[in-house]
């Protein structure tokens, strides 16, 4: 039998030893393998924990402590919140049912937010079922895909995994669509609330995002006049939250000004896969289709944003709004009309990505620069294979002797100067 106190003994000691080392690195390459794998041990650590918590429901144990459940005796013991000891808990009876994602865990490949993700998923009952099939689906994302880009095609796949389900609850949320602006009478301030359905939101979402880019545009322009090279986020005369406030107020101005026209230049891409585009056509002509697999379903804003597909196939004739369709590679098949449409090229090489596909950046797409992946000048060609969305800072350091390059599934690589890969 294992001894489990000179087995934690043994841990802290090791522990102990990483505190207290000399951590001075040569290199980014040496920075990121530490905390890699550091990051590997807690994913184990949560995976013994979660084994542990399991025992100690199945056996009862903390009956005779006075306690209710396990759930109950790890918040005591652990001094845990109360949602942190349900998401144990959770962690516990998905683990029972989905063994791969377990394993996943165990062995330090899974992320520990991702595995607390899909246990929030599993809380639901109506998608347990198809969650023991889709696990191999649900590791590969995890693989490739950053956290936030992981939840978004977690709980798409959730909404039509659902039985009863995207369509009623988008249609509530565009049914009680709301907007208020109160104003505190004591401090003379105004504060705005309310909701939208997905796709009147996703449209305000992009056009907004076009005003946040253009006030953080004009305060780089200021900082640099008067700082130089040198200048900062430090030097910039606002933070990102007035920024936000200021280019609502700055929208409002521009559709008082014109308020029959939308922003310059402005087109809304809907991004679809096509046997959903497919799909949705044949339910507007009123047949009722084979319902598809929730791993198939692709319906979203250019920047990753998931749209509603009987919501979104009313729009497609729409002159604002334009439609893209692609195939199971990714592949552009059809373009719908859209206002002062030109660069088809430019949107086929965004479509693939909703973000900077740079290691741990964030920017979106639709702020992005594109570019080749292997420079034309050595002979990289002009088609969205090679072409790709970056932003500015990680478009430059390419120049560095930094290499990107995009495999044949879609996942990008992006490799350091001395050849190891980021």
């Amino acid at each position: 039998m294992f001894d489990a106190d000179a087995g934690l003994a043994q841990l802290n000691e090791a522990l102990d030893g990483l505190s207290d080392a000399d951590l001075l690195f040569g290199s980014a390459r040496d920075a990121a393998e530490v905390l890699a794998g550091l990051e590997s041990v807690a994913r184990r650590v949560r995976a013994v924990q979660t084994r542990v918590l399991d025992e100690v429901d199945r056996s009862g144990v903390y009956v005779s402590d006075g306690h209710s459940s396990a759930k109950v005796m790890v918040r005591h013991c652990g001094r845990l919140s109360p949602g942190a000891a349900a998401g144990r808990e959770r962690g516990v009876r998905m683990s029972r049912e989905l063994g791969e994602v377990f394993d996943a865990l165990r062995c330090g490949g899974l992320g520990v937010d991702y595995f607390d993700l899909l246990g929030r998923v599993w809380a639901n009952p109506r998608v347990r079922d198809a969650m023991v099939d889709a696990q191999p689906w649900f590791l590969r994302l995890a693989a490739r895909l950053s956290y936030a880009d992981f939840e978004i095609e977690v709980r798409t796949w959730e909404r039509y995994a659902d039985e009863d389900g995207p369509e009623p609850a988008n249609s509530r949320s565009h049914e009680l669509r709301d907007f208020s602006l109160v104003q505190d009478p004591i401090g003379l301030g105004w504060t705005f609330a309310g909701g939208t359905g997905a796709m009147q939101g996703a449209q305000i979402a992009e056009i907004l995002e076009h005003y946040i880019s253009a006030e953080r545009l004009s305060d780089w322009e200021k900082a640099r006049a008067e700082h130089g090279d040198d200048a900062n986020l430090s030097h910039l005369p606002r933070n990102e939250r007035q920024r936000r406030a200021d280019a609502f107020w700055q929208m409002c101005q521009d559709a008082a000004a014109n308020p029959h026209s939308v922003v310059p230049e402005m087109v809304h891409n809907i991004v679809w896969h096509q046997e959903t585009f497919e799909h949705a056509a044949a339910r507007h002509a009123g047949t009722n289709p084979t319902p598809l697999a929730p791993t198939a379903v692709e319906c979203r804003t250019l920047d990753g944003r998931p749209l509603d597909p009987t919501e979104a196939f009313a729009t497609v004739f729409l002159d604002k709004l334009r439609r893209v369709v692609v195939d199971a590679a990714g592949v552009v098949i059809d373009l719908g009309r859209a206002r002062r449409f030109t660069g088809g090229a430019r949107l086929a090489a965004q479509l693939g990505d909703t973000h900077c596909p740079w290691p741990g950046c964030t920017v979106p797409t639709s702020q992005c620069e594109i570019d080749h992946s292997v420079d034309h000048a050595h002979g990289g060609d002009t088609n969205p294979h090679n072409g790709g969305p970056y932003c500015g800072k990680h478009n430059r350091w390419k120049q560095k002797g930094y290499a990107v390059w995009r495999d044949p599934q879609g996942a990008w690589h992006t490799y350091r100067p001395d050849g190891s890969e980021i």
